[in-house]
């Protein structure tokens, strides 16, 4: 898990709906703000993704094993709540995060923490994103 981790994060999860099911996400021009902090050092990334119809079918577990080769969901559950999720990354530089990923109409809302380096020696990581469809169209 790099620095981009989080935003990597954010624009392949923030933007779907149902695990092991379907998604329903809406394709077209989303707007994100991330904020985290990796260990003391506070970072933040904002942008604009647009979501094309592979994204839109994919399911959260999926979308969360496309963001890094060496990143695997080894815990999820759709709740009333949302999707709560443990994601852990290994081979360098290894690290787990544990969240849970909220989605309406047109928005996402994500909370997660964690740590990222080596088993030994680790970081903190928290991370908060938003996300909100802002066009139909790309």
């Amino acid at each position: 898990m790099s620095s981009r981790f989080p935003v990597a994060l954010v624009l392949s999860i923030a933007l779907a709906t149902p695990a092991l099911a379907q998604s329903n996400v809406a394709e077209g021009l989303w707007s994100y703000q991330a904020r985290y902090m990796i260990g003391p050092i506070p970072a933040g990334d904002r942008g604009q993704y647009c979501v094309g119809p592979d994204m839109s079918q994919s399911s959260f577990d999926q979308l969360f094993n496309d963001i890094n080769s060496r990143c695997r969901i080894t815990d999820s559950e759709l709740t009333p709540g949302g999707y709560d999720f443990t994601l852990q990354c290994a081979g360098g530089p290894d690290g787990e995060l544990e969240g849970r990923l909220q989605v309406g109409a047109d928005t996402a809302v994500l909370n997660a923490t964690g740590w990222t380096g080596t088993a030994s020696e680790n970081v903190p990581v928290m991370l908060t994103a938003t996300a909100e469809r802002v066009s139909s169209s790309c």
